[in-house]
């Protein structure tokens, strides 16, 4: 059904989705990618989210200081980011031609951010050259990629049960830190900086702060996610 029809999948997946766990963690990867861009030398300017969703992460993005365009290929969720006043379009990264993509703006964006979108297409690596085309000289790239790899997800697989899969996973593509790296070699990106995110909730905050130390020496185990600062040129090769 994802290939056939991804716009009717993700206004079902947009409108089926619990909201405050979703926002909550949405918000925070937004929070954390503009942490990313001031220190990529990057506190203001033009900013594509691709892959937007209901507009929270734009939100973010707009109350730092940034000029803000999203896209998504769910109608659903355009239409409540657009409800909020934000400036949300119709564009199925992957199904549109190039040209809709390229035509968002006559110039190139500072900053063009993916969170969570990569690992929900079948070729990732075209989506992710396109939108390094569309970075200004100087500009950065921030893309967020789930660690299915994670401590959880690893005692799920011990006990015999897988943590993702299925006929209506939307994940296609399944990355751990190190075939992350190699995504980004091959669309022709380098990694400057990367930033995990903790699998323990933000309301658990008293046990994130004293997580925090192994989850910053071992991501690969304790984070759920994986937020990169990327520019075009070759990665150092890790």
């Amino acid at each position: 059904m994802l290939a056939l029809d991804p716009r009717s999948y993700y206004d079902h997946y947009w409108s089926a989705r619990e909201r405050r766990h979703t926002e909550s963690r949405s918000r925070e990867r937004a929070r954390l990618a503009v942490q990313l861009l001031r220190k990529g030398g990057l506190a203001r300017g033009s900013l594509l989210d691709a892959g937007c969703g209901p507009g929270w992460p734009l939100e973010e993005f707009a109350r730092s200081g940034f000029q803000v365009v999203g896209v998504d290929a769910s109608a659903v969720a355009i239409h409540e980011a657009r409800s909020r006043g934000l400036d949300a379009r119709l564009l199925d990264l992957e199904g549109d031609p190039p040209e809709r993509l390229l035509s968002l703006q006559p110039e190139r964006f500072d900053a063009v951010v993916a969170l969570e979108v990569l690992e929900h297409l079948a070729d990732p690596l075209s989506v992710l050259q396109k939108l390094l085309s569309l970075v200004k000289p100087g500009g950065c790239l921030v893309v967020s990629l789930p660690n299915e790899v994670h401590c959880l997800a690893r005692l799920q697989m011990l006990l015999g049960s897988l943590p993702f899969g299925g006929h209506d996973d939307p994940h296609l593509r399944h990355f751990d830190r190190k075939l992350a790296r190699r995504l980004f070699r091959a669309a022709g990106c380098r990694v400057i900086q990367e930033h995990p995110v903790s699998l323990i909730p933000l309301r658990w905050g008293a046990l994130r702060a004293v997580c925090k130390p192994a989850q910053l020496f071992f991501p690969g185990f304790w984070a759920i996610a994986t937020l990169y600062l990327l520019r075009g040129g070759v990665d150092d090769g890790k």
